[in-house]
C-alpha cells in the first residue's frame, strides 16, 4: 500500500523520559524533548531545527510539577549551505512556591546568536 500524502517538508521525533526516584508509583521528574524540522524550500535539508525541552519536577512528591523548566531552541540556515546561520535560545523557568499548582515565579532568558562562529582549528 503506498502513502500518497504530499511530504511537507515537516519532520518531528519527541522522546519522554519519565523518572520515579522514590518508587511510590508517581513520577518525580518528567523529561520531554521534541525535535521539529522544517526543510522550508525543499531541497531535503531542514532549514530550520526546533529543539524543545521541557523538564517537569515534582518536590513534594504530590503528583504536581513544582518546577517546570521550557527551553527552546530554534537554529536557521539562512543561506543555504547546510549550516545554521542564526541561533535563538529561550529558557523559561516556571517555579509553584505554595502548591497551588499556578507558577509564583516565572523567569525568561533568551539569547541571540545571529552568525555561528567557525570551531577552532
Amino acid at each position: 500500500m503506498s502513502d500518497d500524502t504530499p511530504d511537507d517538508g515537516d519532520d518531528t521525533i519527541v522522546e519522554v523520559a519519565v523518572v520515579d526516584l522514590d518508587g511510590d508509583g508517581i513520577a518525580d521528574a518528567t523529561v520531554v524533548v521534541e525535535v521539529e524540522e522544517i526543510d522550508i524550500d525543499g531541497d531535503g535539508i531542514a532549514d530550520v531545527v526546533e529543539v524543545t525541552e521541557t523538564v517537569a519536577i515534582d518536590v513534594d512528591g504530590d503528583g504536581v510539577a513544582d518546577i517546570v523548566e521550557v527551553t527552546d531552541t530554534v537554529m536557521m540556515d539562512v543561506d543555504g549551505d547546510g549550516e545554521a546561520d542564526a541561533i535563538t535560545i529561550t529558557r523559561t523557568t516556571m517555579i509553584d512556591v505554595d502548591g497551588d499548582g499556578t507558577p509564583d515565579i516565572v523567569e525568561v532568558e533568551e539569547l541571540d546568536i545571529s552568525e555561528v562562529p567557525e570551531p577552532p582549528a
